[in-house]
């Protein structure tokens, strides 16, 4: 039984990871919609903040999965996203700035629910997934 709790806990935690090598290589392959995304946020980003802030996103979104893949300071690589996701969210997913219903909100508070339901996901593995404190995922110990 051990061993199917331990292939369940690695299918789950592929679901929950698996978009964001992709979202890092849309962001390599179709770089100026990502600049033009970062140029329109809530807080329009300056394009050397935005390339710097995209290269550190990229390299998380394709780090970080493998981090958790492997157990290899899952927890830490999971509060990180957490703060991604979430900072992500609100920066460039403001469908509080659009008429409520329309394209541009759908647009964007989709996207923005999404992405609290993967902080939650994240948060799942950081707390190691038995919701035990989060104390010991702010240590640098790779469990």
């Amino acid at each position: 039984m051990f061993q199917q709790d331990q292939i369940l806990a690695f299918i789950a935690r592929l679901c929950l990871v698996l978009l964001f090598p992709f979202s890092a290589l849309n962001k390599l392959f179709d770089h100026q919609a990502a600049m033009a995304q970062a140029a329109q946020g809530w807080i329009p980003l300056p394009p050397s903040a935005a390339a710097l802030l995209l290269v550190l996103g990229g390299m998380l979104e394709v780090i970080g999965p493998v981090c958790i893949l492997l157990n290899f300071y899952r927890r830490q690589a999971a509060l990180l996203f957490i703060f991604y996701v979430i900072a992500t969210a609100v920066l460039f997913h403001n469908f509080w700035s659009f008429s409520f219903n329309g394209e541009e909100w759908n647009q964007n508070f989709w996207p923005f629910l999404k992405n609290f339901g993967l902080a939650g996901g994240f948060l799942y593995i950081a707390a190691d997934s038995k919701m035990q404190s989060l104390r010991d995922a702010f240590s640098l110990n790779p469990r």
